[in-house]
C-alpha cells in the first residue's frame, strides 16, 4: 500500500492527527507524514481537505522543529554542565580546585559567622612527594596525587569538603563539628591514611603529610584569617619534623599530634604572635 492509499484508508482525519502524536519509532506515523504530504499536492481532492492537510503538516513539521531544537538544547546543556565541572575541578584528581574551594569556603564561613557555628579548616602538604616524582617520573607522581586525594576524601567523608589547592597540597573543611577534637580526630585519620603503603605502576612508596589545623573563632574576622592560621601552623608541623598535624590556638597555644602521640598540647611561639 502506497502513501496515498494508506491515506485514503483511515476513515476519519482526526486519526491522522491521532497518528502525528504517537510514538516517533511507530511506523505509521512515518506513513502518516509522507502520505500528509502526498496528499497535499494532489489536484482532485477538496480545497477544505487540502489545506487541513496541509495544516496538519505543517503542525507535525513544527513538532519535530521542536523536538529537534530540545535535543540541541539539551546537548548543549550537558556540554556547558561540563565545561563548568572541568573549570571548577581539579582535572587529575577531581577534587574541586582553588578556586571552587575557596568559593565554598568563604560561602560556608558567613553562614557559620552569621549562626554561631563551628568550623574547622585543614591545610596539608605532602612530605616526601618531590622525590617520588623526581625519581620516578612525572605519571608515577600523578597517580600518586590521584590516590592521595582519594584517601583525603574517604578520611573527611561526609563530615566536610576536600579540595586541591595545587601541587601537592590539599585542604578540607569542616563545617559543624562538634568540637577542636573532632578536627583533630580528622586530621589524625588522614595522617594514617597517608602513612600506608602507595602501590604505583613504577614503584611501592612511603611518604607522610603535614598538616595544619585553623578553628573559626573570635579572633578569625574573615576566611583569609582561617587560611593564614592553618598555613602557620601547617609549617609548625613540617618544622616539628612532618608527619603530623598542628592545631592554631590563639594565645600562642597549639596542639599538636601524629600517629604516636595523639593529643599532646605544646607551648610555641607562632609567628606574628606576641610573646
Amino acid at each position: 500500500m502506497n502513501d496515498y492509499e494508506w491515506l485514503k484508508s483511515v476513515k476519519e482525519l482526526n486519526q491522522i492527527v491521532f497518528n502525528i502524536n504517537i510514538a516517533k519509532s511507530n511506523e505509521d506515523q512515518i506513513n502518516a507524514g509522507n502520505a500528509l504530504f502526498a496528499y497535499t499536492v494532489r489536484q482532485d481532492i477538496n480545497e477544505e481537505l487540502r489545506m487541513l492537510a496541509e495544516n496538519i503538516a505543517m503542525l507535525m513539521v513544527q513538532k519535530e522543529g521542536r523536538e529537534l531544537h530540545l535535543e540541541f538544547m539539551e546537548g548543549d546543556l550537558e556540554k556547558t554542565c561540563s565545561e563548568l565541572h572541568t573549570a571548577k575541578h581539579d582535572p587529575l584528581t577531581g577534587l574541586p580546585n582553588r578556586g571552587l574551594f575557596n568559593a565554598n569556603l568563604d560561602s560556608m564561613f558567613e553562614k557559620a559567622k552569621k549562626e554561631n557555628r563551628k568550623l574547622a579548616l585543614l591545610l596539608l602538604d605532602l612530605d616526601r612527594f618531590k622525590p617520588v616524582n623526581d625519581t620516578y617520573g612525572h605519571d608515577a607522581g600523578d597517580e600518586l596525587l590521584k590516590q592521595s586525594a582519594n584517601r583525603i576524601s574517604e578520611a573527611v567523608g561526609d563530615s566536610g569538603c576536600a579540595g586541591r589547592l595545587g601541587g601537592d597540597e590539599f585542604a578540607a573543611f569542616l563545617p559543624d563539628i562538634k568540637d577542636q577534637q573532632e578536627a583533630c580526630q580528622v586530621a589524625q585519620k588522614i595522617l594514617l591514611s597517608i602513612k600506608k603503603p602507595f602501590q604505583l605502576e613504577a614503584a611501592t612508596v612511603f611518604i607522610d603529610s603535614s598538616i595544619g589545623i585553623s578553628f573559626l573563632d573570635h579572633t578569625t574576622k574573615d576566611p583569609c584569617d582561617l587560611v593564614k592560621n592553618a598555613d602557620v601552623a601547617m609549617y609548625e608541623a613540617k618544622n616539628a619534623g612532618r608527619g603530623r598535624y598542628v592545631a592554631y590556638i590563639p594565645e600562642k597555644r597549639i596542639v599538636e599530634g601524629n600517629e604516636k602521640n595523639k593529643n599532646r598540647f605544646i607551648e610555641a611561639r607562632l609567628q606574628g604572635q606576641p610573646e
